[in-house]
């Protein structure tokens, strides 16, 4: 009897030991992403950062060094079955996101869609809606120096992006907090209507005053 007890105890202990050894492996292959996930996540701050000051081939390299940091975490990740399901890049791939479309609306006034960095298809939709928040920073850059051709076209690329990511109408289990960024989306495009409106009228109003000052000269 109690050599079969024995023999349980140590199967058991087996087994046991078995699980540890793998959730110890995955700590250690998490302890090796973590940082790299955190530099990706920084440099893309930075690249952002640049390409508000037009600062765009510095704002690229920053964007391909996030990127080269993010496929190797990537790598890591694969040595661990259970980490390499889980969705601990997401906040990497957001920034991913946001960076690169901040990059090429400033640019070019285009998006940057996810293949081009194999960016996960929920990642890219809740990183495109933060997108829209720094879009707001360069109307308002553009509205302060009096460009509003310019700060039109960016708030038209601000709707046009905020209509397709509304028409994802899913719970919030398929694609994660999509709903709630987008309820801050709508806000900040309402906001960002009214600057744009308010800043219209008063070129308008200066130009009837120019032109109402030329006539009283011309008398």
């Amino acid at each position: 009897m109690n050599s079969q007890r024995d023999e349980y105890k140590m199967d058991f202990e087996s087994s046991f030991n078995e699980i540890r050894r793998e959730i110890e492996a995955d700590d250690l292959v998490r302890e090796k992403i973590l940082p790299l996930s955190r530099s990706a996540v920084r440099k893309c701050s930075e690249s952002i950062k640049l390409a508000h000051r037009g600062e765009y081939e510095a704002a690229r390299r920053g964007l391909e060094e996030a990127n080269e940091l993010i496929m190797k975490t990537r790598q890591e990740m694969d040595k661990s079955s259970y980490l390499s399901k889980s969705r601990i890049l997401d906040t990497a791939y957001q920034e991913l996101t946001e960076a690169a479309n901040v990059l090429s609306i400033l640019e070019k006034n285009s998006l940057t869609p996810p293949s081009t960095f194999d960016i996960p298809s929920r990642a890219y939709l809740t990183g495109l809606a933060d997108t829209i928040g720094e879009i707001r920073r360069a109307i308002l850059e553009r509205l302060r120096n009096d460009d509003i051709v310019r700060a039109t076209e960016f708030l038209s690329i601000m709707e046009e992006v905020f209509e397709e990511l509304n028409g994802f109408d899913f719970p919030n289990a398929i694609v994660p907090d999509l709903r709630r960024k987008c309820d801050v989306a709508r806000g900040i495009i309402e906001r960002t209507r009214g600057d744009l409106t308010t800043a219209v009228r008063q070129d308008r109003l200066i130009n009837e005053i120019g032109r109402f000052e030329e006539r009283m000269k011309g008398e």
